[in-house]
């Protein structure tokens, strides 16, 4: 089951969105070492809580966690604009009401579980066509590329730079019904 909410909503939302936070915990701070603030076994920054992200989570029959991400607008702060920038410095400033961010991509994936991812991406798609998101942006260390790709919507790349030792990507991801139906077509989904 997918889940799609504003952080204005995550009341209506709270188990979904506690064990989201802890599984950005677990991912981002114990798996891949971010240099991210954990409190009480959950990770969650300013952009959370002051820009009302709009949530998609994934969730096993269990109710558990199994894939989320959020997408914040451009019209806004982002995290390209306030903590990557530096990185990419001769990237014109995005900004656009069409234009979204997508960051945070979480996944606590069991073999045998990809149908998530695209079921993550379909209700994505669709919720950007249904409001007016003709793009998404991203960054992201180049492992993710496989994921992306795999669920059916590959990034088109802008740049790359080197964090740590690392390439991370920045890309942007088309929004259409076309996009939609190759990720229909991937994971044989209903339309």
């Amino acid at each position: 089951m997918i889940k799609v909410f504003s952080y204005n909503q995550r009341r209506f939302h709270a188990q979904t969105y506690e064990k989201m936070l802890r599984a950005r915990a677990i991912v981002f701070s114990d798996r891949l070492n971010w240099d991210v603030k954990v409190v009480d076994g959950k990770e969650e920054d300013e952009y959370d809580r002051e820009y009302n992200s709009l949530y998609f989570v994934a969730e096993r029959p269990d109710g558990s966690h199994a894939t989320s991400m959020r997408i914040i607008p451009t019209t806004g702060p982002t995290m390209l604009r306030d903590k990557f920038h530096s990185f990419f410095p001769d990237c014109p400033d995005i900004y656009s009401p069409t234009i979204w961010e997508s960051t945070r991509y979480c996944a606590t994936l069991q073999p045998g579980e990809i149908h998530y991812t695209g079921e993550l991406a379909r209700t994505l798609c669709q919720t950007c066509l249904e409001n007016g998101i003709t793009h998404l942006t991203g960054i992201f260390f180049r492992p993710m590329l496989r994921i992306y790709e795999r669920a059916g919507w590959p990034p088109e790349p802008i740049m790359s730079a080197q964090l740590e030792g690392k390439t991370i990507t920045l890309a942007t991801f088309d929004v259409s019904q076309a996009r939609l139906e190759e990720i229909n077509k991937k994971f044989a989904l209903a339309a």
